[in-house]
């Protein structure tokens, strides 16, 4: 059985997607959707593993459902300079330029560091640019935009029965029936799991992924 552990991966799959973080979803909707028509920058914080991938995903359907936006979607890369420095702004279409990773900032000198975030800061006095990144303090630091340019949303730990949830899911994955249950996990352990994992998707899967062999490497 330990051979169909379900918790390998540590990335989302599609039997995560019933975590879908309503409320944050709505939240930064309303964030971009004011940065589309005023101009303006949002950067999305939150630790490693933590569901920002998950959240910016739904929120790319979102925004991909209407003709008249454009998403423009850069990894933060020595490139990205030039990627995006040449972009056609007409009044045709509203623009959101998302750019994940941005902590890989660091991997530039100074100078090329300033660079980009005068780019940014010139480009967000007319579209939105929503920007991802793990730093807690980071980007405030580098970009001193004024306030009424600059928002920032924090993203938290997902919720007790949130966590709960993805943990069914991947155990029904191998079930040949599925169920409610959190079995070969007691309650007890999962408890633990959470309160090690604090929500954290990526530490709780990896947490489970070792209890998980443990439990069924020992069954006879």
């Amino acid at each position: 059985m330990a051979g169909n552990n379900p918790f390998i991966s540590i990335t989302y799959s599609d039997n995560d997607t019933i975590v879908d973080r309503v409320n944050e979803r709505i939240e930064l909707l309303i964030l971009i959707n004011e940065a589309m028509d005023h101009g303006g920058i949002i950067v999305l914080q939150g630790a490693p593993g933590i569901g920002k991938s998950t959240l910016i995903s739904a929120i790319e359907k979102e925004l991909n459902k209407s003709k008249d936006i454009e998403v423009i979607k850069e990894e933060f890369t020595p490139s990205v300079y030039n990627n995006i420095r040449n972009l056609n702004i007409t009044n045709t279409k509203k623009i959101v330029i998302e750019l994940d990773d941005f902590n890989n900032i660091e991997m530039l000198d100074k100078m090329s560091q300033q660079r980009v975030i005068d780019l940014l800061y010139n480009l967000s006095q007319k579209i939105a640019i929503l920007i991802v990144e793990n730093r807690e303090n980071g980007v405030e630091k580098e970009l001193k935009a004024q306030s009424k340019q600059f928002k920032k949303y924090n993203i938290s730990g997902l919720s007790k029965e949130d966590i709960k949830q993805i943990i069914i899911n991947r155990l029904n994955s191998v079930r040949s029936k599925k169920s409610d249950s959190i079995e070969p996990f007691t309650e007890e352990e999962y408890e633990k799991i959470y309160k090690k994992s604090k929500g954290n998707t990526r530490i709780a899967l990896l947490i489970c992924s070792a209890l998980y062999d443990q439990k069924t490497n020992s069954i006879i």
